[in-house]
């Protein structure tokens, strides 16, 4: 019996007749052959496009990919690179800058602000495992170098108003000397020249000619330009951010541009030597003042033999010293320069 050949069984003749195949069923059956030849060819096709066969505009994209992940890359470094001169930046902060203005640390809890809690990079888990990590690595650092700059920004404004402020306090401190004379009498207790008792003197006095111009000791304002028995004519200014005002008496004249409210800088002439008031003899009577009003010895205050004309003199090569730093900074960034 053929294998391949199909067969009934005949009840009448009591046995088994051979089936004739007709066209129909020759081409039904190499049909379902044809049929699953084509779904085969199908999925084998399917497959090479998938995972082994890209178009142009898919290597396209791949290309890009992979030049956007060197680039991220290169920018990742970049910016560690940032980071750690802002870290520096910081040191250098805390060591230096803050020390010498007598300012308060930043504290670590402060520069890690912004450090913890919930994930802020969980979006990018659902991407490839290599582009998750760089992408992760580069956003932590650019969040780290943000904040750090901020910090860093806030920081230096502060160091500004500080050093600011010191500068108002300094250009307003009463730091030299009023008159270019000697010191005839000195702060503290002494006898009175013309009462005859033993009185405070609560100032120092300048043995001058008539006429002596006379010097601001400090940046201010003009309080009082006035006269009273025992000062004769006497300014009083005021250096609020220092925290004093001073006093020049026994003046034989005061400018007429001197009076209650004028700005003065350190050095410019507030009134002349003379003998108003209660006195024995031109000189000038210099005094120095807390705010409460409670008098100081103004040699506390003045820099070690800086008088008037040297204060000038050395406010004049400070301005040309400036100037030519100014003149040569200039010169180097247009390319140009002077030779000797």
């Amino acid at each position: 019996m053929n294998q391949d050949q199909k067969y009934y069984y005949d009840p009448e003749s009591c046995s088994f007749v051979e089936v004739e195949q007709t066209w129909k069923d020759s081409l039904a059956h190499y049909g379902q052959i044809l049929g699953l030849a084509v779904i085969l060819t199908g999925f084998a096709i399917w497959a090479l496009d998938v995972y082994w066969v890209t178009t142009p505009q898919e290597q396209s994209l791949k290309i890009e990919n992979q030049a956007l992940e060197r680039q991220l890359d290169q920018v990742s470094g970049r910016m560690s690179t940032l980071s750690a001169q802002l870290d520096t930046l910081a040191e250098r902060d805390e060591r230096l800058y803050r020390r010498l203005f007598q300012m308060e640390p930043i504290s670590e809890d402060i520069r890690q602000v912004g450090v913890g809690g919930s994930d802020p990079y969980k979006a990018f888990d659902e991407m490839g495992e290599d582009a998750s990590s760089l992408l992760k690595n580069t956003a932590q650092k650019l969040d780290k170098l943000e904040r750090q700059m901020s910090l860093q920004g806030a920081s230096y404004q502060e160091l500004s108003e500080v050093a600011k402020n010191r500068r108002a306090r300094l250009v307003q401190l009463p730091a030299i000397r009023p008159a270019n004379g000697p010191i005839v009498s000195g702060y503290g207790m002494r006898q009175h020249p013309v009462l005859k008792v033993r009185k405070m003197h609560a100032g120092v006095d300048f043995l001058l000619r008539r006429g002596t111009p006379v010097m601001a000791t400090g940046d201010g304002q003009v309080r009082r330009a006035t006269r009273s028995p025992a000062y004769g004519n006497y300014v009083e200014i005021s250096h609020p951010k220092a925290g004093y005002f001073t006093r020049y008496a026994h003046l034989s004249e005061i400018p007429d541009n001197i009076r209650r409210g004028v700005e003065v800088e350190r050095g410019d002439t507030i009134g002349y030597s003379g003998n108003t008031g209660r006195s024995t003899g031109p000189h000038l009577h210099y005094e120095v003042h807390n705010q409460s009003g409670q008098t100081l010895d103004p040699m506390r205050f003045f820099v070690p033999d800086m008088t008037p004309e040297e204060y000038h003199e050395l406010e004049k090569r400070t301005k040309q010293y400036q100037s030519r730093v100014a003149s040569t900074g200039q010169e180097q960034s247009s390319g140009t320069g002077t030779s000797r």
